[in-house]
């Protein structure tokens, strides 16, 4: 079941394009319009960036369950907007990764892809505590692509995140506040983007592998400084 190798994807039962369509879409009731960043139309930018990233390997010779990844990418925030701690779980993306289990059961899946796409939900929590594998990695670094991502989107979708984080709390938040928290969080992804590589699992001499085509830390750094200079008025 090493569903960290990506090789072992040749012998495997592929999803049909009409199952990824049917699967990932079935996640959509699941999100709420309610939330300015965790809503449906992050869950497809997250699946866009799944897509990009298992491009770029299968361009270097390497088999991607891209359909399932993409499956997990539109599943991976599903009722974010619950409670998900009086249902049992530790953490959000627990909860998304059972709400994936349960929609799949009686379904069409081989195991070893219904066992990536459920953990590669569950590693997409931020401080998930062991080194993630290969398909994690993509997941991963699709939902945290923002960080390292054009300004301008970076920009909109801070003011989206900050927008949301006040609704949740029901209390105003200074946009200062929230940079500062937002900062932190930022360094400790691309410092975790120095230590977790897909490269680690390329041959040394590949290039990076990421959603955008500029080094992550060095536009992260840049985005940092742009959040912090940005007037909110």
């Amino acid at each position: 079941m090493a569903y960290g190798r990506f090789d072992v994807e040749r012998k495997l039962i592929k999803l049909t394009p009409d199952q990824v369509i049917e699967y990932s879409s079935a996640a959509a009731k699941h999100y709420t319009t309610d939330y300015a960043y965790h809503n449906w139309n992050h869950a497809l930018s997250v699946a866009s960036g799944t897509e990009i990233i298992a491009g770029k390997l299968e361009a270097k010779g390497l088999v991607i369950a891209k359909g399932a990844l993409a499956v997990a990418a539109a599943w991976h925030d599903a009722g974010y907007h619950e409670d998900h701690t009086s249902k049992g779980f530790a953490t959000k993306e627990a909860y998304s990764a059972a709400s994936l289990e349960e929609y799949l059961s009686g379904k069409t899946v081989g195991e070893w892809e219904r066992s990536m796409m459920l953990q590669s939900i569950t590693a997409t929590w931020a401080h998930y505590p062991d080194p993630r594998t290969p398909y994690e990695l993509i997941m991963h670094r699709a939902d945290i692509a923002n960080i390292g991502g054009p300004t301008d989107e970076f920009i909109d979708n801070s003011l989206n995140l900050w927008r949301e984080t006040q609704y949740i709390s029901g209390k105003k938040i200074s946009w200062q506040k929230y940079v500062d928290s937002a900062s932190n969080f930022i360094q400790l992804t691309y410092t975790e983007h120095d230590t977790e590589s897909l490269e680690n699992f390329l041959d040394p001499e590949d290039t990076t592998v990421d959603v955008n085509d500029v080094p992550f830390k060095e536009q992260a750094l840049k985005n940092i400084e742009a959040l912090q200079e940005w007037d909110v008025q």
